[in-house]
């Protein structure tokens, strides 16, 4: 059985349920394949369930990748316009960031349904496309099952690799392989970075304010400060999370990056507390286990030995520590715990139209567009998907 469509999106997450809201407001007969039972189930997800749909900033450079995003992300509404239109309220948080009023990820996905409902955009779901070929008058879309769809525009928006619980399994870079696209190397980004397990053992889940640099063949390659999570073989954390993209070899921690004399700090504090023991030298500095950690990996005193037991060159060598702690990285390959993915489609027009297929458009994460914590991956999908439903729309002269 082939079903007949204007436009096909292959991808019932976020920018696809928004490029079927822009090209259905076109007059476009639309229809959203999705493989799962239900669309939007990675959405549920985001935000912890709360859904931060995006940020008050407007900053390019919280996003990265080869893709030209700035007209695209200038082109859009805005969160607060657009989910306004569709009777949803979004609300700032102190950090800037975007939330609906309800702080519910389900009243989100509520929204765009009811939008895609109220123009008539068909939801397809349990239907995985397995291959796109062009056909006369545009594209038919085959799957394992005996249904085919056929279409005058197709919108290509399935998602990265990251998180395959939640469908996204790099269908969309497949495809786009197929029909000759370049993409370029996809890994995970967002996520949590795995360390060298021995450097963790015994801290997990302790919190601690840091600067992180991240290093790649003894050069830096990027910075950030914030809260840094041990925890079970990883470092996490949001700061830490923005930097995974940059792969590193290894994360040094700067514990103490609003003190210039780590030295003379640490000599006040040996000299406030000469008679306390090793154990609790740095305890209100850093939190307990953390200070032990450090004090044991530069002398061979037993923790229970006074503070004032401490030489000049342990001292020293202390200080250093707390302002330079590094942690050797392991490859990070695990898509389960990575929130998007870094790398994609590359080389599409400012339309999001593909260079070599004429009429097949892009959305979101399957192109080579990643964003920072905070918002923005999620405002990359909204943006994206629309473009991609207005040029698609327009293509057909709508």
């Amino acid at each position: 059985m082939t079903t007949h469509f204007d436009i096909a999106i292959i991808g019932g997450g976020a920018s696809g349920l928004v490029a079927a809201i822009a090209a259905a407001c076109r007059g476009a007969a639309v229809a959203v394949l999705e493989k799962l039972p239900r669309v939007g189930k990675k959405i549920l997800a985001t935000g912890n369930g709360r859904c931060n749909l995006g940020n008050l900033s407007r900053n390019l450079d919280a996003y990265w990748g080869s893709v030209e995003m700035g007209p695209v992300l200038m082109a859009f509404p805005g969160e607060a316009d657009f989910f306004r239109s569709l009777g949803l309220w979004v609300r700032p948080d102190e950090a800037g960031r975007l939330y609906p009023a309800s702080f519910q990820a389900a009243s989100v996905l509520d929204a765009l349904r009811l939008e895609c409902a109220r123009l008539g955009v068909a939801e397809i779901c349990e239907l995985a496309v397995r291959e796109i070929r062009q056909s006369e008058g545009g594209f038919t879309l085959t799957s394992d099952v005996a249904q085919v769809v056929a279409a005058q525009r197709v919108i290509l928006a399935a998602g990265g690799a990251a998180g395959p619980q939640f469908g996204t399994s790099g269908d969309g870079v497949r495809l786009a392989r197929t029909l000759g696209h370049t993409v370029t190397d996809c890994y995970p980004a967002l996520a949590p970075i795995p360390v060298e397990a021995q450097r963790v053992r015994g801290l997990k889940g302790i919190r601690v304010q840091a600067e992180v640099t991240v290093l790649r063949d003894g050069r830096i390659a990027g910075r950030e400060a914030g809260q840094v999570q041990f925890a079970e073989g990883t470092l996490t954390g949001i700061c830490v999370f923005n930097l995974a993209h940059l792969r590193p070899h290894v994360l040094a921690l700067d514990l103490l990056s609003w003190c210039e004399d780590a030295q003379g700090l640490l000599v006040e504090i040996i000299n406030q507390r000469a008679e306390a023991v090793l154990e609790d030298l740095l305890t209100g500095l850093f939190p307990k286990r953390i200070g032990q950690v450090l004090i044991k990996a530069c002398t061979n005193q037993p923790l229970t030995a006074p503070a004032s037991a401490l030489g000049q060159a342990e001292i020293a060598a202390l200080a250093d520590l707390m302002k330079d702690w590094r942690f050797p990285t392991r490859p990070a390959d695990n898509w389960d715990t990575a929130q998007v993915t870094a790398g994609g489609v590359t080389g599409v027009s400012a339309t999001l139209e593909s260079p070599v297929v004429p009429g097949l458009y892009f959305a979101g994460e399957v192109l080579d567009v990643h964003g920072d914590c905070g918002g923005f991956n999620l405002r990359w999908a909204w943006a994206s998907g629309w473009a991609a439903g207005e040029h698609a729309a327009r293509g057909l002269g709508l």
